[in-house]
């Protein structure tokens, strides 16, 4: 479990640094392939968008300075794994790698003339959205996979919470009252609500509040 990516990120400086990196590809790794995925990427290309983040990352966080006040990591983080899904989006199309500054992954030095500022702040939270979607996707996995969970209890909430089935109709198909099906409902959504704000707050996004 990562307590705080300050923790983490000074780990990953060391120089010998295995089991830090193998913990952020553990925390990361899913998530930046499944927001590749949402930009239109097929799977061969995510993989592609995920190693060359992670190269980027082990070549360039070691020198990375954190700042949580300033949200240095939110904009760190999510401009290198976008800038590597628009470069593989290009490679899909057949069209010539461009050099996109890092300090400018949403073009507002190239665009501000042409597109108004609210234009390229929605392009922002649009992916800082598509990021917290991958995020939520990913923790719904790992708490499917979860082997600390009675036989049951994942099948329930996925019945009524994921599929949207009436919650007479799952009570009945699981032998449970409608009361239990409420509670497996409300203890999950709590884990995937405490987990998924985590992993935002440690990666930077927090609502757009950082």
């Amino acid at each position: 479990m990562i307590d705080t990516n300050e923790t983490l990120l000074d780990r990953v400086k060391c120089a010998d640094a295995h089991d830090a990196w193998r913990e952020f590809f553990h925390a990361y790794g899913a998530v930046i392939l499944r927001y590749a995925q949402k930009l239109g990427l097929d799977e061969h290309r995510a993989e592609e968008v995920l190693q060359e983040t992670m190269v980027t990352l082990m070549r360039q966080l070691p020198e990375f300075d954190y700042d949580r006040g300033r949200g240095r990591f939110r904009n760190y983080l999510l401009t290198i794994v976008h800038r590597k899904s628009l470069a593989a989006m290009r490679r899909a199309k057949g069209e010539p790698a461009v050099s996109l500054d890092s300090e400018d992954p949403w073009g507002q030095r190239a665009l501000h003339d042409v597109l108004p500022a609210e234009t390229l702040r929605a392009a922002q939270h649009a992916a800082e959205e598509r990021w917290r979607e991958a995020t939520m996707e990913d923790a719904l996995a790992r708490l499917a996979a979860d082997p600390a969970l009675a036989e049951t209890t994942w099948p329930v909430f996925r019945a009524y919470v994921v599929e949207s089935r009436p919650v007479a109709e799952v009570a009945e198909a699981f032998g449970l009252k409608e009361n239990a099906v409420y509670q497996i409902k409300n203890r999950l959504i709590r884990r995937l609500r405490t987990d998924v704000d985590r992993r935002m707050r440690d990666a930077g996004i927090d609502g757009g509040r950082s």
